[in-house]
């Protein structure tokens, strides 16, 4: 928790949205997207669908559900979904290479 007055740098994955919650308003984010939070916001964490496999097969796991008053920070962007998009183009750990990029450096 932070606390105090002055300045504080945050960084995110993509620009920052501000989004201020009106008391007894709720508002459900991907955890993925989230960057800070008011302490005094009150949250639950829960699956994102009913059922573990229906959850899983919407590609995303936990969201998390806010209740107004305060304000957050959410990111437009989720790093672990830019990893899955970037994975075919990197060689796999058995060292067998994968999609990947063929670079000639002219040696």
């Amino acid at each position: 928790m932070v606390q105090g007055q002055g300045l504080l740098l945050v960084s995110s994955f993509g620009a920052i949205h501000r989004k201020r919650l009106q008391p007894g308003e709720r508002y459900v984010v991907d955890t993925g997207h989230l960057v800070a939070w008011e302490g005094t916001t009150q949250y639950t964490l829960r699956k994102a669908a009913a059922g573990f496999f229906r959850s899983m097969m919407s590609g995303e796991g936990i969201v998390a559900e806010f209740t107004g008053p305060g304000e957050l920070l959410i990111q437009t962007r989720n790093l672990a979904a830019l990893a899955g998009l970037l994975k075919p183009f990197f060689p796999s750990q058995s060292g067998s290479g994968g999609g990947g990029f063929n670079i000639n450096l002219g040696g």
